[in-house]
């Protein structure tokens, strides 16, 4: 991956009861993409481990791993991201 690449700033659109946008950066990780759309809809960070984020990756709704990049899941601008109630992997 280009340093252009690491660098590419995509939007998502995050699903939360309503739709706002939320711009990122292709080598964030999910965690920190979750975070701060919790901040976007005012959830404290305190409450992560009560929120999962999912998308439509080929064709299936899948849960997104928090471990893993933007990029890895191929997100691109103005996808929609569902800021979901739900366990983190590896969560109980």
């Amino acid at each position: 991956m280009s340093d252009n690449d690491r660098d590419r700033e995509i939007t998502l659109i995050i699903v939360y009861g309503v739709n706002k946008k939320l711009t990122v950066q292709a080598d964030e990780t999910i965690e920190t993409v979750k975070l701060d759309a919790m901040e976007l809809f005012g959830i404290e960070p305190s409450d992560k481990g009560k929120f999962v984020l999912k998308a439509r990756i080929d064709g299936h709704e899948e849960q997104l791993d928090e471990a893993k990049t933007v990029e890895h899941y191929h997100l691109e601008d103005d996808q929609k991201v569902t800021l979901a109630a739900g366990a983190p992997f590896g969560a109980r």
